[in-house]
């Protein structure tokens, strides 16, 4: 730097020898560091403006590693083998499970004391207990979140259109809960780890689940044996596949469906009946 300023007093002392009177070495010198404070004062000026682009950069980078550190795929190649596809995803129920086995009694209570997670719009479908039950269920990164309804039939409407219509307005990363009530008064339905939407094949990933409150609260998570998580077109979604069949599915209408045991989630019949009509269908989000 000394070396370039001695260079630039140099050339400045030369031109003004030639063009203009001669300055006193004191007014050159203020007028090369003004001009030296004058540029750098530009670059830090260009540097902090540039810092919200990278900062937006960054953000789309850390969720693209999220997206891709749940993916089926990433959990595919760091399980050694099959009999640990279980533990893929750790909910938070089987958190507490672990931690009170290792009490004295080992005694596990299904509530731990966590409060009811908060909803923006109240459930038709739903109670405070039973959205406990299911909480206690989620993956630990919607924790905390506030539940918000974007699609229910009281509201929207019986079509499957609306409903995919209705996912699609929010983050189609973020996950959705689908609870179905059926005509003979059994709920059920599926946690799946993105929006709901039309696709030419499934979509999805290990953090997908099945429930059922009929006749108890029960869950059936990933089994590994395929990924066949859900799949949506205009005539049906259906959740859960192999051998021909779904562990939940649902017609255009939303007024048939049907359920039965699936390979993805190894899951029993959700409802009483394998073939149902549907009373009413919600479907929630998480947000900040």
């Amino acid at each position: 730097m000394i070396g370039t300023l001695s260079k630039t007093l140099s050339n400045t002392t030369c031109s003004s020898s030639i063009s203009t009177p001669p300055s006193s070495p004191l007014n050159l010198r203020r007028s090369t560091f003004h001009t030296l404070a004058r540029r750098l004062s530009d670059s830090k000026n260009d540097f902090f403006q540039q810092i919200p682009y990278h900062q937006q950069q960054l953000s789309s980078l850390k969720k693209r590693a999220k997206s891709l550190l749940t993916s089926s795929s990433v959990i595919d190649h760091f399980k050694p083998d099959r009999q640990h596809t279980s533990t893929a995803i750790i909910s938070v129920d089987e958190i507490y499970r672990r931690i009170n086995a290792t009490h004295a009694n080992n005694a596990y209570t299904s509530d731990p004391g966590i409060p009811p997670p908060k909803f923006l719009q109240p459930s038709t479908l739903i109670d405070e207990e039973q959205s406990k039950q299911i909480l206690l269920e989620l993956p630990a990164r919607v924790h905390g979140l506030n539940w918000q309804l974007i699609f229910s039939t009281e509201a929207h409407g019986f079509s499957l259109n609306q409903l995919y219509r209705r996912s699609m307005e929010v983050d189609q990363d973020s996950p959705a809960l689908l609870i179905v009530k059926d005509i003979e008064q059994n709920t059920f339905g599926a946690y799946i780890s993105q929006q709901l939407m039309i696709s030419d094949g499934f979509y999805g990933t290990g953090e997908s689940f099945l429930f059922t409150f009929h006749p108890k609260f029960q869950v059936f998570h990933w089994t590994g044996n395929n990924q066949f998580f859900v799949k949506g077109d205009v005539k049906s979604l259906g959740i859960g596949s192999g051998e021909g069949t779904y562990g939940l599915w649902l017609d255009a209408d939303l007024y048939h469906g049907r359920t039965c045991r699936s390979k993805t989630f190894d899951n029993v019949q959700l409802s009483s009946k394998e073939d149902f009509i549907i009373a009413s269908v919600e479907v929630w989000t998480f947000v900040d």
